[in-house]
């Protein structure tokens, strides 16, 4: 999951200006004129931990090994720890500030000459209201340490966790047929008397100005 690591690093260099402006990151290489639809990733309504969001860039494998049977069945089992993923939607919880967003983001690439495919858009759309501390768990570099069997791989030294602020939102665009995030935008700010902002006029304000940092068309790039 090497591609995934360029919103952390987006994230890390550019944590300083979140509550002054939206930040957006393309990844490299990337033939965006080859985009020309779009479709809303799934929404994932899972209860939220006690200590905030837990959102992961990579495979979590200690989440993903079978726990073994404890050997004192008085015991209470476990359960595995839940995790959010890049390529879902974690939405608002005001229903009417969620249809703003949702709006708003169409508009923007419709505007751009995107059109919406209900199931298979060429870039897929997701989106996190995070009204609460976030945990991003992402890669410190962009290259794989090791080279074994010919095979490049990760080690854990690799990886690195990012604090998100209550009141960020990101937008995240995906490459429908390699699952690659190709490009994402975010901004912080977004919290007012302890609560995520659900004014229209805000809203669409704060995801146009994401959307000023995505500097293409369904044909073309677009000039600064």
């Amino acid at each position: 999951m090497k591609t995934l690591s360029i919103i952390c690093l987006a994230l890390f260099t550019s944590a300083s200006v979140w509550a002054q402006q939206a930040v957006g990151n393309s990844r490299l290489n990337t033939d965006f004129s080859k985009y020309k639809s779009f479709t809303w990733a799934k929404s994932d309504l899972t209860i939220v931990g006690p200590e905030g969001y837990d959102i992961y860039y990579y495979e979590l494998e200690p989440a993903h090994k079978q726990q073994k049977k404890a050997k004192n069945k008085s015991a209470k089992a476990t359960t595995e720890p839940y995790f959010y993923s890049y390529s879902v939607i974690i939405p608002a919880k005001d229903e009417m500030a969620n249809a703003v967003i949702q709006d708003a983001i169409s508009n923007e690439l419709e505007g751009r000459g995107y059109r919406e495919n209900a199931s298979s858009g060429d870039l897929i759309v997701a989106y996190h209201v995070l009204d609460r501390k976030a945990q991003l768990h992402g890669y410190n570099n962009d290259d794989p340490t090791v080279v074994s069997s010919g095979q490049q791989v990760r080690q854990a030294s690799d990886t690195a966790t990012f604090v998100l602020e209550p009141g960020t939102l990101m937008i995240t665009l995906i490459d429908a047929k390699t699952s690659q995030t190709v490009w994402d935008g975010f901004t912080q700010g977004m919290y007012n008397e302890d609560a995520f902002v659900t004014d229209e006029v805000k809203l669409k304000e704060a995801i146009h100005d994401i959307f000023q940092q995505f500097k293409y068309t369904a044909d073309k790039a677009r000039k600064n």
